[in-house]
């Protein structure tokens, strides 16, 4: 399940009251929730350190959860390329050294110039190896911000052509200290990338759930999501407005909610097929630890299309 949406519309509060719901409703599922966001705020939304691994979130035995520094993780596998490269090229003394040189030069720049975004597939590929193992049965993700989620899920035929490129070269040296090594990495990351596509374009196995407010701006961005997703063939299935105001006597409120509804009604015209719809009232306080993560999952209501609200 990926939650995705422009940020500041609560989408890792709704992964993170999904997981948690998930875990509560189905005690003998493992279930791992993960976070790709640079700014990573599940330890926010569950009110305790999630950092690198924790398990048995809120308590329960079945929920675990991860915040991934991507950044941070391919920075040390560049540096291991870079270290393999100068000691490659410093073991060889046939040949060109006219090519020899080139080549080292190439090398250098393609650890450099990797495609950005290629650090979050490769480290989403190491989750998608969990499910192989059957270690958990749901993987819940929290992404990035929409225009980065977007590139993210465009990124694998890039990042695949940077690896074949990588590998090509290696070729030529392949019975050199080192080159194999490099060559075998590179090998597992290409099939671990597959294997993400595989996983992402499966609707049997993943699902993406649109998070947005009741705005203009924010229908015109789901939107645009929306058509990205379809192209990238990660259909959108579930969409969750979230802070929709309150029914109540306050005026303001009133005038709020009638242009809020406006443009839930527009939601509803827009993504009219193929989409199920769900609200979530705005809370009068922060949506942070179980209890309220709880409630904030309880609140969600699916709209039906002649506007009436009907089940979670």
């Amino acid at each position: 399940m990926i939650f995705g949406g422009k940020g500041g519309v609560g989408k890792t509060t709704a992964a993170a009251a999904y997981a948690l719901a998930l875990a509560q409703a189905s005690a003998k599922e493992k279930i791992l929730i993960f976070s790709t966001d640079p700014a990573h705020s599940l330890s926010d939304s569950f009110n305790e350190v999630i950092g690198a691994e924790k398990n048995g979130i809120a308590g329960h035995a079945n929920l675990d959860g991860m915040e991934i520094d991507p950044g941070k993780w391919f920075e040390e596998l560049k540096e291991r390329y870079r270290t393999w490269t100068d000691e490659l090229f410093a073991s060889l003394s046939g040949g060109s050294r006219m090519e020899i040189k080139f080549d080292r030069e190439a090398m250098r720049e393609l650890v450099e110039l990797t495609p950005p975004g290629i650090d979050e597939i490769a480290a989403l590929g190491t989750i998608s190896d969990l499910l192989d193992l059957e270690r958990y049965q749901t993987l819940v993700l929290d992404t990035a911000p929409t225009g980065h989620l977007v590139r993210f899920l465009e990124l694998p035929q890039v990042a695949l052509s940077w690896i074949r490129t990588f590998i090509k070269l290696l070729l030529k040296y392949k019975d050199v200290m080192h080159a194999n090594q490099v060559a075998e990495e590179l090998v597992a990351m290409s099939k671990s990338i597959k294997k993400v596509i595989a996983l992402l374009t499966d609707p049997e196995r993943c699902e993406f759930v649109g998070v947005a407010i009741p705005e203009r701006m924010s229908l015109e961005e789901t939107v645009d999501l929306a058509k990205s997703l379809e192209k990238l063939k990660v259909p959108m299935g579930k969409l969750l407005i979230n802070g929709v105001v309150p029914v109540n006597d306050c005026k303001f409120c009133q005038s709020r909610r009638r242009m809020q509804e406006q443009v839930m009604e527009e939601f509803q015209v827009k993504f009219r097929r193929g989409v199920e719809i769900f609200v979530a009232p705005q809370q009068p306080h922060e949506i942070t630890g179980a209890k309220r993560l709880q409630q904030h999952f309880d609140a969600f209501e699916k709209v039906s299309r002649k506007g009436a609200k009907k089940q979670r």
